[in-house]
């Protein structure tokens, strides 16, 4: 290894692992309130770091988006993590006599979690808290896009825990390269489908296995019927958070041909209700970084280059130095534009007209499986045929993007967009390993089917499994 600081890191979780391979419930508890309480603490602190990484970016918006869930998932474990550690004991059937079977939910080990700018605190904890109440000890892998805030959560992690069970470390593409090729029980990665990749070929050199949080082009379909202000409205709340930045975001929108200009309207008229200026507002957050805005800016020209409509939905423009960008609508684009080919991940909306339900259905399954899908409607047949036929990695009905943010359902892909999940019980099972243990009895009647040489009792067993007397 050639980074010194992992290699270190590693060695000393490795080493504390093998003294301690099964914390108990009460150690795993304290480790998740201790992180909760540095997340209260750290506020602050975590505000100022994502305000001086993205330009700007609300204090209200870190607390609901960043640090809320964080906490919110702390508190989630807190209340179940004891029920799901309780023994499981398995009944075997009367053949195996008074034998039992159990299932033990046991730490896989030392994790790695390589986390994005787009959610640099977030995503950065939020799996630690799985991870830590599954029992295992965790190294935090920020991205640098995000100085800032990879160095805020640095600090507080270094504060409130000892590096041999959760600690940082901090470096460009060269240490992502060599993290994700360490021989880890377990890795995560969140951020694209190509870098995605890269990870999983890493890791599979170790036979690491892997979890994949990546994203895609989320499609949102407004049935005939979802074509309301209120349903607008609420896809706009969803689609502006974090300026568009948020992987689990509705991409484009899909609208019936002849409702195209109603929901046009509706979606200029609730924005400029909202923000008669939303360019150079405290709650504008701004663009990552130059070189994304710039990516953002080259859909819009690309798309008027091509004599493709494009409507702002007030009349901001782009402000490059404070990284604001202005929604945009580019309207009935071709397939081949960049806006179409590309998860757009900022506020540039691409409005695609579809002509029937069953075929705006198979526009979707034609193309990469989303992280998420969407639905505005109100016909729960519709719905119900939506969230079952179109392929995602989570869905929504009337809302666009809350399956992806609460405690109680887990947060995974499909395909293109991950593999693997977080949060909720399954997060938990993701990180933990499923031990099968048998407890065998003197008078388990297996035992002597077994038994050489081979009887009567074992041509009768095997005879009995195909139903035969």
């Amino acid at each position: 290894m050639a980074n010194k600081q992992l290699s270190l890191a590693f060695s000393r979780q490795v080493a504390a692992f093998k003294d301690d391979p099964c914390p108990k419930v009460s150690a795993r508890l304290e480790r998740v309130a201790r992180l909760r309480r540095m997340v209260i603490d750290s506020r602050e602190a975590f505000r100022s770091a994502l305000a001086d990484d993205f330009g700007s970016h609300h204090p209200w918006l870190t607390d609901l988006m960043e640090t809320g869930p964080v906490l919110g998932r702390c508190n989630y474990f807190l209340a179940h993590l004891a029920e799901w550690l309780s023994e499981e004991r398995i009944d075997l059937g009367p053949e195996h006599g008074t034998s039992h079977g159990e299932i033990l939910m046991l730490p896989k080990g030392v994790m790695g979690n390589i986390a994005p700018w787009n959610f640099a605190i977030e995503s950065a904890l939020v799996m630690c808290v799985d991870m830590l109440a599954a029992g295992n000890r965790v190294i935090i892998k920020p991205s640098e896009l995000a100085p800032a805030t990879a160095q805020a959560v640095a600090d507080a992690v270094a504060a409130y825990f000892e590096p041999e069970l959760l600690t940082v470390v901090q470096g460009g593409p060269e240490l992502a390269q060599e993290f994700a090729a360490m021989p880890w029980d377990h890795l995560t990665f969140t951020g694209s489908p190509r870098i995605g990749r890269l990870v999983a070929q890493a890791a599979a050199r170790n036979m690491v296995p892997v979890t994949l949080e990546l994203g895609g082009k989320n499609p949102a379909l407004f049935a005939p019927d979802g074509v309301t202000e209120e349903l607008v409205r609420l896809f706009l709340s969803f689609r502006t958070l974090k300026s568009g930045q948020v992987c689990t975001a509705p991409d484009h929108v899909l609208v019936p041909r002849g409702q195209m200009e109603d929901w046009i309207r509706l979606a200029q008229a609730v924005w400029q209700q909202a923000y008669p200026a939303y360019v150079g507002s405290d709650q504008c957050i701004g663009i990552i970084n130059a070189a994304h805005f710039d990516r953002l800016s080259g859909y819009v020209e690309e798309a008027r280059a091509r004599g493709v409509r494009v409507e702002g939905l007030n009349g901001d423009v782009p402000d490059r130095g404070l990284r604001h960008f202005p929604l945009t609508l580019v309207i009935d684009p071709p397939a081949d534009l960049g806006c179409m080919t590309d998860e757009v991940f900022g506020p540039v909306i691409p409005v695609v007209p579809y002509d029937d339900v069953d075929s705006a259905f198979a526009q979707i399954n034609a193309r990469e499986t989303p992280l998420g899908a969407y639905i505005a409607t109100h016909d729960t047949a519709l719905a119900t045929r939506f969230v079952r036929e179109v392929r995602s990695g989570g869905a929504a009905v009337n809302n666009f993007g809350l399956q992806g943010g609460h405690v109680a359902l887990p947060f995974g892909g499909l395909g293109n967009s991950g593999q693997g999940c977080h949060s909720a019980k399954q997060g938990f099972l993701n990180y933990s390993h499923a031990k099968s243990v048998f407890w065998g009895s003197a008078d388990n009647i297996v035992h002597k089917v077994l038994e050489p040489p081979l009887s009567e009792l074992t041509g009768m067993a095997a005879n009995g499994q195909y139903g035969e007397a």
